[in-house]
């Protein structure tokens, strides 16, 4: 376990995963066990920062994210729980008035998230309405990320943030990675927002969790809001991925690691379907760099 973080895959479901040669062609559909739990990552209970204020007093104490990839209906499935509501806290610090969601972040190329976001290789999720996003709500490829901490009174940096929160004896993480990781920029604005991208896709919200097996409870995360939106499986690559979200502000944030495994075949629910080469030679790509850093998270030898 890392030291500062915690994960826990709930449940012993298993896949069984199609592999695509390096030449591009499609290996044949084989069975697999339906994925079916959901990936946790929980964050630091006292390190969203609030004029003075961290953890459960905090109207941006971020607790944990969860994401379930479900084979019924070939989507993913996100779930968040914090203090801060879908539609962001009223502020008379924020230029707009409002302070929101940042997007939601996933990153396959296996490059920290400054060169990825430098080569436009991050895919991004904006769910939340009335955010400083310059994409409007949906699934986007191909995205610059931008900060809108200025325009929330936010962080000038992650540095900054750390050093607040530990003033007040709070403990800053990022869940799955630890805040100082080197995936982040410290000294930098922190990215929370899509610039721009190329939208592939639409964001259905979630307005009933129940009966989806979601128990933020078991890690003791008691945020006042847990709520969830979901986007199609296809739309985004197969292999590991560092995925991230901050409010508009950096008060909080969050990261997970995580895996996406072939989509499923609608026609038998048994069998994946093959993934384009173009988006296996990309998951294929980053598997090296992502691997190693799981293994090392993880204590597992290389």
């Amino acid at each position: 376990m890392k030291p500062q973080t915690l994960k826990t895959l709930v449940g012993t479901a298993a896949a069984t995963v199609c592999l695509l040669g390096v030449t591009g062609q499609a290996a044949n559909a084989m069975p697999v066990e339906p994925i079916s739990d959901w990936d946790y990552a929980i964050d630091s209970f006292n390190d969203g920062f609030n004029r003075g204020t961290i953890g459960a007093n905090s109207g941006y104490e971020f607790y944990g994210m969860a994401i379930k990839e479900d084979t019924t209906s070939n989507s993913i499935l996100v779930a968040l729980n914090a203090n801060m509501p879908l539609e962001g806290q009223s502020s008379s610090h924020a230029d707009d008035g409002n302070i929101g969601w940042g997007d939601l972040m996933f990153n396959f190329s296996g490059d920290n998230l400054q060169t990825a976001n430098t080569n436009r290789n991050l895919f991004g999720i904006r769910f939340a309405p009335g955010t400083d996003s310059g994409v409007g709500v949906g699934v986007y490829s191909d995205v610059e990320a931008k900060s809108v901490t200025g325009a929330n009174s936010g962080f000038e940096s992650l540095t900054q943030h750390r050093k607040k929160v530990l003033k007040k004896k709070g403990t800053a993480t990022m869940a799955d990675l630890a805040q100082t990781d080197s995936y982040f920029a410290q000294k930098s604005r922190p990215l929370t927002s899509i610039k721009s991208g190329t939208k592939i896709g639409d964001v259905n919200i979630l307005n009933d969790l129940s009966g989806l097996g979601l128990d933020f409870g078991q890690f003791g995360a008691i945020g006042n809001h847990t709520f969830g939106f979901s986007f199609d499986k296809s739309l985004l690559p197969v292999g590991d991925f560092v995925a991230h979200l901050f409010a508009e502000c950096a008060n909080d944030g969050m990261a997970m690691e995580g895996e996406f495994h072939m989509a499923m075949n609608p026609n038998d629910p048994n069998t994946e379907v093959p993934e384009p080469a173009g988006t296996a030679a990309l998951a294929l790509l980053g598997l090296s760099f992502v691997g190693d850093r799981l293994r090392k998270h993880r204590g597992i030898s290389a």
